[in-house]
């Protein structure tokens, strides 16, 4: 066993393991549904997605929960705060207390071959007495327009207690997502 894993094992012990639920990859949709989070088994999820382009504009890459199984998905009772920082407008943030989604990152025009990368944990999906809550980091690259070159992280939350047992992500103008890989892990605590 390598040091490192050695003293990660002899400081941490085994805080659980990470298991894949489902990967999707799609090309010119209007949303990446997952209707099957496993809530039961796990409270803590993790979202990776790469590659994510948009076909005509710049967007922000948005969550949106559902309590019946993907049949809707909740337009209101959102809370998000997001910093980024890049080459074109320096450093800022991004907040909403009232927002129709959680938005967790910035992608430029497609048009200059922007794409976005990251992840975001997801907590008490399955807990109808809290609420649920998001946490993430990604990149974006491509030219000078828009965000250009840029880094976000934040965190957001549905604030209604419900049972979240399904997830959209989406763009927040509503844009065709022209492509995107994601990966959805539960973590499994021992």
């Amino acid at each position: 066993m390598p040091l490192g894993a050695a003293r990660f094992g002899l400081q941490s012990g085994d805080l659980g393991s990470l298991e894949l639920i489902e990967s999707q990859t799609v090309s010119s949709v209007s949303a990446i549904n997952f209707t099957s989070l496993k809530g039961s088994i796990y409270d803590v999820h993790l979202f990776v997605y790469k590659k994510v382009h948009f076909i005509s504009s710049a967007n922000n890459f948005s969550i949106r929960v559902s309590d019946d199984g993907g049949s809707s998905y909740e337009s209101s009772n959102y809370q998000f705060a997001m910093m980024y920082s890049s080459q074109v407008a320096g450093e800022n943030q991004y907040r909403n207390n009232s927002a129709s989604q959680i938005d967790i990152g910035l992608v430029g025009s497609p048009t200059t071959g922007q794409s976005m990368q990251g992840w975001f944990y997801m907590y008490n999906a399955n807990n109808s007495s809290e609420n649920t809550l998001f946490s993430g980091h990604g990149v974006s690259f491509g030219s000078t327009d828009h965000h250009g070159q840029s880094m976000h992280w934040g965190g957001g939350t549905y604030t209604q207690g419900a049972t979240v047992n399904a997830l959209q992500l989406k763009g927040d103008g509503g844009d065709t997502i022209e492509t995107a890989t994601v990966d959805l892990y539960g973590i499994k605590q021992l």
